[in-house]
């Protein structure tokens, strides 16, 4: 299960707001998934021309968006 925090943010001239804000773990884990979309993305021939031709390039962003939603 994924933690997550409030924290106020101020709105500067204004009253300000709570926001949710990830916990570290998950943050981590979110940018790990792009991060491995985006360093495939870089180095592959394919998605070089269309990445929407590539199904590497398919799962890996999906395992991203499935650990942005979670």
């Amino acid at each position: 299960m994924s933690r997550s925090d409030w924290q106020y943010v101020d709105a500067g001239s204004g009253v300000g707001h709570l926001q949710r804000m990830a916990s570290n773990a998950e943050y981590n884990r979110i940018q790990a998934a792009y991060r491995a979309y985006i360093d495939h993305c870089r180095n592959c021939a394919t998605c070089a021309v269309d990445s929407g031709l590539c199904t590497t390039a398919g799962t890996l962003w999906t395992a991203y968006r499935e650990a942005h939603d979670e």
